[in-house]
């Protein structure tokens, strides 16, 4: 039983290398340079306009929730 139980995890970790070797020559745009490019791969989005918040506290026996909600600077009537 412990000669399964451990080929198991020792094949499973080979899995995971193989894996992991994969997805990294995946990244490769040229194959004649040795190594991966050095950029960010992922989107860089834009921040939008800069919010205030409020965090309300409701409490109960034994339960505190808190909920943060942004401020509208917009007067309501």
């Amino acid at each position: 039983m412990t000669v399964w139980f451990h080929s198991t995890i020792i094949a499973t970790g080979l899995a995971a290398t193989v894996a992991v070797g994969i997805a990294g020559a995946a990244v490769y745009n040229r194959f004649d340079i040795p190594v991966a490019p050095k950029a960010d791969r992922l989107p860089i989005a834009t921040p939008g306009a800069s919010k205030t918040y409020v965090t309300f506290e409701t409490r109960t026996n034994g339960v505190s929730v808190l909920s943060r909600v942004p401020v509208s600077l917009e007067a309501s009537n």
